[in-house]
């Protein structure tokens, strides 16, 4: 992908607006993780030990779109952790005040974009507003890169000029190498839904060599197999396209399984043909990850998406918890991505680990797919 990257403009006095993804939680108007802040800071750093002023910009939440202020979407926590981290003073202004400045701050805020009217619809004149504020603009949220929003996509085209910030470039060049380094190369994916990730299955057992199932995505494959699995999560509306996956021979699908008739109670491992009209599979089997050991050891890459048991029970994290250490303790280049990854992960307490984890949850899976993202287009089409 041909695209400007920041280390490649001129930066000494110039103004940049910065589009970071900065939609972190909040609790009693404190953030509670601000994983999404730490990662923006080397962009935003760099930029400022060039000599630019710089405004940040990022949504936060599903606020109305009317050009109204709402507190509980604000992005004055946000400021408030950033503040911390930098150990500086920044102002929050909107996008019509900080318009009416004659000198923009050495380092400021515009308040959440989903506040304007046309954000989501990518309006021109709402691009334009935000295109004429600086210089330079730096798309650096990945995880927002799949939506042609004004703020992610608009604006590039109507930028004098136009680059991907640092953490932007390192997802894109780090889930690249997953998707070009095919050579013994595996994924792991978990979840609820099979239905979600269709796109990414079907582009994976393509590229990959292996592409092993957990959690419902496993359920509903083993029910298209003929299994009966009592009360288990599967999707009846994905049965056929099931039917059809597990015929390839690249797609491994555990049998010996962790069932229980409640959550709640511990269970018991079985092949999944023994299982009782009133249990339900909660988990895969450490018998069945062992068989997989020497594939996920002797992989190259490996990319992992959604646990594969229900991991937020104890009697049920065991089998997620175990493929993140065969991960790590593997010698391949590991990328996780997704919410439900990131923190099985640090349950497992390998998220140092991992050589790269993705913020994105839905660009992530997009990206995999092998759709292109607006954002990273208008990047490529303005580089061209």
């Amino acid at each position: 992908m041909l695209y400007k990257k920041l280390s490649e403009v001129s930066l000494s006095g110039r103004s940049v607006l910065l589009r970071s993804d900065l939609n972190a939680p909040i609790e009693n108007g404190i953030v509670s993780n601000n994983e999404r802040i730490v990662r923006s800071l080397p962009t935003i750093n760099y930029i400022l030990e060039a000599g630019s002023r710089l405004v940040i910009m990022s949504h936060l939440g599903r606020p109305i779109e009317n050009d109204l202020f709402q507190k509980e979407f604000s992005l004055a926590p946000i400021v408030t952790s950033m503040e911390s981290l930098l150990n500086r003073k920044i102002n929050l202004y909107t996008l019509s005040e900080i318009e009416d400045l004659e000198n923009l701050d050495e380092i400021s805020f515009i308040e959440n974009t989903r506040f304007n009217s046309g954000e989501k619809s990518n309006d021109t004149n709402l691009s334009k507003r935000l295109a004429n504020l600086a210089d330079l603009f730096v798309m650096d949220a990945f995880a927002t890169a799949h939506r042609a929003h004004a703020s992610t996509t608009g604006v590039i085209n109507f930028s004098n000029d136009a680059c991907a910030g640092i953490l932007l470039d390192e997802e894109l060049a780090s889930l690249s190498k997953v998707k070009e380094d095919s050579k013994n190369s595996i994924a792991i994916l978990g979840g609820a839904k099979i239905s979600t990730k269709i796109g990414l299955i079907d582009s994976l057992s393509d590229s990959m060599d292996k592409v092993i199932l957990g959690g419902g995505l496993a359920n509903t494959c083993l029910a298209a197999k003929g299994f009966d699995i009592g009360g288990s999560l599967i999707e009846e509306s994905s049965l056929m396209y099931a039917k059809e996956l597990i015929k390839n021979p690249k797609i491994i699908v555990p049998e010996i399984v962790v069932v229980s008739d409640s959550p709640e109670k511990k269970g018991r491992i079985i092949h999944v043909n023994s299982l009782n009209k009133n249990e339900s599979i909660f988990d895969i089997a450490p018998e069945a990850l062992y068989e997989l050991q020497p594939i996920i050891q002797n992989s190259g890459t490996i990319l992992w998406n959604g646990p594969i048991g229900f991991f937020e029970k104890e009697n049920f994290a065991r089998g997620t918890l175990m493929i993140a250490d065969m991960i790590v303790s593997s010698k391949s280049f590991s990328v996780l991505g997704g919410g439900d990854t990131i923190a099985a992960a640090e349950k497992a307490g390998v998220i140092d680990k991992i050589d790269y984890v993705s913020t994105a949850g839905g660009a992530f899976l997009e990206f995999m797919e092998g759709k292109k993202l607006p954002a990273v287009e208008a990047l490529m089409d303005k580089f061209n």
